[in-house]
Protein backbone atom coordinates (compact mmCIF):
# COMPACT_ATOMS: atom_id res chain seq x y z
CA UNK A 1 0.00 0.00 0.00
CA UNK A 2 2.65 2.82 1.09
CA UNK A 3 4.40 1.64 -1.86
CA UNK A 4 1.51 1.95 -4.48
CA UNK A 5 1.09 5.33 -2.28
CA UNK A 6 4.79 6.54 -3.78
CA UNK A 7 4.39 5.48 -7.12
CA UNK A 8 1.02 7.58 -7.27
CA UNK A 9 2.65 10.71 -5.70
CA UNK A 10 5.58 10.43 -7.57
CA UNK A 11 3.15 10.32 -11.19
CA UNK A 12 1.54 13.62 -10.04
CA UNK A 13 4.71 15.55 -9.01
CA UNK A 14 5.88 14.33 -12.20
CA UNK A 15 2.90 14.95 -14.34
CA UNK A 16 2.71 18.20 -12.24
CA UNK A 17 6.29 19.32 -12.64
CA UNK A 18 6.22 18.59 -16.38
CA UNK A 19 2.99 20.57 -16.79
CA UNK A 20 4.62 23.27 -14.99
CA UNK A 21 7.70 23.35 -17.26
CA UNK A 22 5.47 23.41 -20.12
CA UNK A 23 3.80 26.71 -18.61
CA UNK A 24 6.58 28.32 -18.16
CA UNK A 25 8.02 27.64 -21.93
CA UNK A 26 4.79 29.03 -23.41
CA UNK A 27 5.06 32.10 -20.91
CA UNK A 28 8.68 32.36 -22.77
CA UNK A 29 7.33 32.01 -25.97
CA UNK A 30 4.75 34.13 -25.50
CA UNK A 31 6.98 36.89 -24.10
CA UNK A 32 9.39 36.34 -26.92
CA UNK A 33 6.53 36.99 -28.91
CA UNK A 34 5.63 40.19 -27.38
CA UNK A 35 9.05 41.16 -27.11
CA UNK A 36 9.64 40.84 -31.55
CA UNK A 37 6.21 42.56 -31.58
CA UNK A 38 7.51 45.35 -29.33
CA UNK A 39 10.79 45.15 -31.35
CA UNK A 40 8.58 45.53 -34.35
CA UNK A 41 6.44 48.70 -33.19
CA UNK A 42 9.02 50.56 -32.29
CA UNK A 43 11.16 49.89 -35.40
CA UNK A 44 7.77 51.06 -37.37
CA UNK A 45 7.25 53.72 -35.08
CA UNK A 46 10.89 55.09 -35.79
CA UNK A 47 9.88 54.97 -39.23
CA UNK A 48 6.76 56.85 -39.34
CA UNK A 49 8.89 59.50 -37.35
CA UNK A 50 11.71 59.37 -39.61
CA UNK A 51 9.01 59.88 -42.54
CA UNK A 52 7.01 62.53 -40.83
CA UNK A 53 10.62 64.22 -40.06
CA UNK A 54 11.47 64.05 -43.73
CA UNK A 55 8.20 65.28 -44.64
CA UNK A 56 7.60 68.31 -42.52
CA UNK A 57 11.64 69.63 -43.21
CA UNK A 58 10.40 69.17 -47.01
CA UNK A 59 7.14 71.44 -46.12
CA UNK A 60 8.92 74.04 -43.87
CA UNK A 61 12.10 74.35 -46.66
CA UNK A 62 9.05 74.68 -49.41
CA UNK A 63 7.42 77.64 -46.58
CA UNK A 64 10.93 79.53 -47.08
CA UNK A 65 10.73 79.17 -50.70
CA UNK A 66 7.05 80.83 -50.34
CA UNK A 67 7.84 83.36 -48.19
CA UNK A 68 11.13 84.43 -50.26
CA UNK A 69 8.38 84.82 -53.25
CA UNK A 70 5.99 86.89 -51.21
CA UNK A 71 6.37 90.66 -51.20
CA UNK A 72 8.43 91.84 -48.10
CA UNK A 73 7.77 94.27 -45.63
CA UNK A 74 10.90 96.48 -46.92
CA UNK A 75 9.70 96.46 -50.49
CA UNK A 76 6.27 97.57 -49.08
CA UNK A 77 7.28 100.11 -47.10
CA UNK A 78 9.18 101.68 -49.85
CA UNK A 79 6.06 101.79 -52.47
CA UNK A 80 3.21 102.04 -50.33
CA UNK A 81 5.06 104.58 -47.51
CA UNK A 82 4.34 102.04 -44.63
CA UNK A 83 0.47 102.96 -44.61
CA UNK A 84 -0.56 99.55 -44.62
CA UNK A 85 -0.79 95.74 -43.06
CA UNK A 86 -0.73 92.46 -43.60
CA UNK A 87 -2.53 89.92 -41.44
CA UNK A 88 -0.95 86.23 -43.14
CA UNK A 89 -1.46 83.19 -41.16
CA UNK A 90 -1.91 80.32 -43.21
CA UNK A 91 -4.01 77.53 -41.84
CA UNK A 92 -1.32 75.05 -42.85
CA UNK A 93 2.60 75.45 -43.01
CA UNK A 94 2.19 76.46 -46.59
CA UNK A 95 -0.74 78.11 -48.45
CA UNK A 96 -2.85 78.74 -51.41
CA UNK A 97 -3.29 81.81 -49.96
CA UNK A 98 -0.75 84.24 -51.02
CA UNK A 99 -0.51 88.09 -51.17
CA UNK A 100 2.45 89.92 -53.91
CA UNK A 101 3.52 92.86 -55.78
CA UNK A 102 5.27 94.13 -58.35
CA UNK A 103 6.55 98.16 -59.46
CA UNK A 104 6.77 98.95 -63.58
CA UNK A 105 7.62 102.13 -64.07
CA UNK A 106 4.62 104.65 -62.41
CA UNK A 107 2.63 102.01 -61.62
CA UNK A 108 2.43 99.65 -58.61
CA UNK A 109 0.62 96.57 -58.77
CA UNK A 110 -1.04 95.00 -55.49
CA UNK A 111 -2.59 91.56 -55.42
CA UNK A 112 -4.54 89.40 -52.75
CA UNK A 113 -5.18 85.90 -54.39
CA UNK A 114 -6.68 82.39 -53.09
CA UNK A 115 -5.18 79.72 -54.75
CA UNK A 116 -7.01 76.46 -56.12
CA UNK A 117 -6.09 73.70 -53.12
CA UNK A 118 -4.76 73.71 -49.36
CA UNK A 119 -1.25 72.95 -48.06
CA UNK A 120 1.44 71.99 -50.27
CA UNK A 121 -0.78 71.73 -53.40
CA UNK A 122 -2.33 75.17 -52.81
CA UNK A 123 1.56 76.10 -52.23
CA UNK A 124 1.89 74.75 -55.87
CA UNK A 125 -0.61 77.08 -57.37
CA UNK A 126 0.58 79.79 -55.63
CA UNK A 127 3.69 79.87 -56.95
CA UNK A 128 2.48 79.49 -60.28
CA UNK A 129 0.35 82.12 -59.93
CA UNK A 130 2.97 84.37 -59.17
CA UNK A 131 4.60 83.51 -61.80
CA UNK A 132 2.36 84.21 -64.55
CA UNK A 133 1.57 87.61 -62.68
CA UNK A 134 5.05 88.39 -63.26
CA UNK A 135 5.25 87.41 -66.80
CA UNK A 136 2.20 89.16 -67.52
CA UNK A 137 3.35 92.94 -66.62
CA UNK A 138 7.21 91.95 -67.09
CA UNK A 139 7.47 90.14 -70.25
CA UNK A 140 4.00 90.86 -71.91
CA UNK A 141 4.25 94.53 -71.17
CA UNK A 142 0.28 94.82 -69.67
CA UNK A 143 -0.61 97.48 -67.75
CA UNK A 144 -4.12 97.17 -67.02
CA UNK A 145 -5.38 94.82 -64.39
CA UNK A 146 -7.98 93.44 -66.32
CA UNK A 147 -6.00 92.68 -69.12
CA UNK A 148 -3.73 90.97 -66.65
CA UNK A 149 -6.16 88.53 -65.10
CA UNK A 150 -7.18 87.61 -68.49
CA UNK A 151 -3.66 86.86 -69.44
CA UNK A 152 -3.00 84.71 -66.48
CA UNK A 153 -6.16 82.81 -67.16
CA UNK A 154 -5.20 82.07 -70.53
CA UNK A 155 -1.94 80.71 -69.02
CA UNK A 156 -3.37 78.55 -66.82
CA UNK A 157 -6.11 77.17 -68.67
CA UNK A 158 -3.81 76.28 -71.04
CA UNK A 159 -0.70 74.47 -68.88
CA UNK A 160 -3.81 72.74 -65.78
CA UNK A 161 -7.11 72.60 -67.75
CA UNK A 162 -6.39 69.43 -70.28
CA UNK A 163 -8.04 66.92 -68.36
CA UNK A 164 -11.16 69.05 -67.88
CA UNK A 165 -9.27 70.49 -64.43
CA UNK A 166 -10.55 73.71 -62.78
CA UNK A 167 -7.71 74.61 -61.19
CA UNK A 168 -6.78 78.60 -61.01
CA UNK A 169 -7.68 81.54 -58.03
CA UNK A 170 -9.96 84.36 -57.20
CA UNK A 171 -8.16 87.40 -56.36
CA UNK A 172 -8.05 91.25 -56.36
CA UNK A 173 -5.24 93.39 -58.37
CA UNK A 174 -4.86 96.77 -57.13
CA UNK A 175 -3.33 98.94 -59.83
CA UNK A 176 -1.63 101.88 -58.03
CA UNK A 177 -0.66 104.63 -60.80
CA UNK A 178 1.77 107.23 -58.92
CA UNK A 179 2.12 109.63 -61.65
CA UNK A 180 -1.62 110.67 -61.62
CA UNK A 181 -2.58 109.20 -57.79
CA UNK A 182 -5.66 106.81 -59.66
CA UNK A 183 -6.07 103.39 -58.44
CA UNK A 184 -7.79 100.77 -60.50
CA UNK A 185 -8.33 97.14 -59.95
CA UNK A 186 -9.64 93.89 -61.45
CA UNK A 187 -11.43 91.45 -59.28
CA UNK A 188 -12.65 87.79 -59.51
CA UNK A 189 -14.81 86.36 -57.14
CA UNK A 190 -13.30 88.82 -54.85
CA UNK A 191 -13.48 92.01 -54.40
CA UNK A 192 -11.93 94.85 -52.61
CA UNK A 193 -13.94 96.59 -49.34
CA UNK A 194 -13.92 100.20 -49.00
CA UNK A 195 -14.26 101.43 -45.13
CA UNK A 196 -15.15 105.80 -44.96
CA UNK A 197 -16.57 107.60 -42.67
CA UNK A 198 -20.18 107.04 -44.01
CA UNK A 199 -19.44 103.12 -44.11
CA UNK A 200 -18.11 99.47 -45.77
CA UNK A 201 -18.68 99.45 -49.66
CA UNK A 202 -17.52 96.64 -51.55
CA UNK A 203 -16.41 97.03 -54.98
CA UNK A 204 -17.61 95.48 -57.85
CA UNK A 205 -16.39 92.11 -59.36
CA UNK A 206 -16.29 89.76 -62.10
CA UNK A 207 -18.23 86.75 -60.87
CA UNK A 208 -15.74 84.08 -62.86
CA UNK A 209 -12.83 82.52 -61.60
CA UNK A 210 -9.05 82.72 -62.78
CA UNK A 211 -8.94 79.35 -64.35
CA UNK A 212 -11.14 77.51 -66.41
CA UNK A 213 -15.37 78.39 -65.58
CA UNK A 214 -18.25 78.50 -66.91
CA UNK A 215 -17.69 81.88 -68.20
CA UNK A 216 -14.48 82.91 -70.32
CA UNK A 217 -15.20 86.80 -70.63
CA UNK A 218 -12.35 89.37 -70.96
CA UNK A 219 -11.62 90.27 -66.99
CA UNK A 220 -12.75 93.96 -66.28
CA UNK A 221 -10.51 97.21 -65.16
CA UNK A 222 -12.88 99.09 -62.28
CA UNK A 223 -11.76 102.29 -61.26
CA UNK A 224 -11.26 103.53 -57.33
CA UNK A 225 -12.17 106.47 -56.15
CA UNK A 226 -10.88 106.68 -52.16
CA UNK A 227 -11.76 110.11 -50.04
CA UNK A 228 -8.69 110.92 -47.58
CA UNK A 229 -9.05 109.01 -44.29
CA UNK A 230 -10.55 105.67 -46.44
CA UNK A 231 -9.22 102.48 -45.42
CA UNK A 232 -9.07 100.04 -48.36
CA UNK A 233 -9.19 96.05 -47.67
CA UNK A 234 -8.09 93.46 -49.54
CA UNK A 235 -8.75 89.91 -48.73
CA UNK A 236 -9.64 86.11 -49.35
CA UNK A 237 -12.85 84.41 -47.80
CA UNK A 238 -10.26 82.54 -45.51
CA UNK A 239 -11.06 85.21 -42.61
CA UNK A 240 -14.85 84.53 -43.36
CA UNK A 241 -15.22 80.90 -43.82
CA UNK A 242 -13.05 80.32 -40.24
CA UNK A 243 -15.63 78.14 -37.96
CA UNK A 244 -15.95 79.49 -33.79
CA UNK A 245 -17.44 80.92 -31.40
CA UNK A 246 -19.73 78.94 -28.74
CA UNK A 247 -22.11 77.02 -31.85
CA UNK A 248 -18.71 76.82 -33.89
CA UNK A 249 -20.46 78.74 -36.63
CA UNK A 250 -18.87 80.00 -39.91
CA UNK A 251 -18.09 83.56 -39.25
CA UNK A 252 -19.18 85.06 -42.86
CA UNK A 253 -18.58 87.88 -45.13
CA UNK A 254 -21.10 90.20 -43.68
CA UNK A 255 -19.64 90.02 -39.98
CA UNK A 256 -16.19 90.69 -41.00
CA UNK A 257 -17.46 93.43 -42.94
CA UNK A 258 -19.35 94.62 -39.57
CA UNK A 259 -16.21 94.09 -38.03
CA UNK A 260 -13.73 96.09 -40.47
CA UNK A 261 -15.98 98.96 -39.96
CA UNK A 262 -15.91 98.70 -35.87
CA UNK A 263 -12.37 98.91 -36.57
Amino acid sequence: GVLLLSLAFTFFIFRSLRETRRQKEEVARQKSLVEEQNALIGFQKKQVEEKNKEMTDSINYARRIQYALLSSEQYLDKHLEKEHFIFFRPKDIVSGDFYWSFRKGDRFYFAVCDSTGHGVPGAFMSLLNMAFLNEAISEKQLTEPGEIFTYVRKRLVRHLSRDGAQDGMDGTLLCLNKADGTLSYAAAHNAPVLVVAGGVHSGEMDKMPIGKGVLDAPFRTFSLKAEKGAILYLFTDGYADQFGGPKGKKFKHKQLLELLQQI
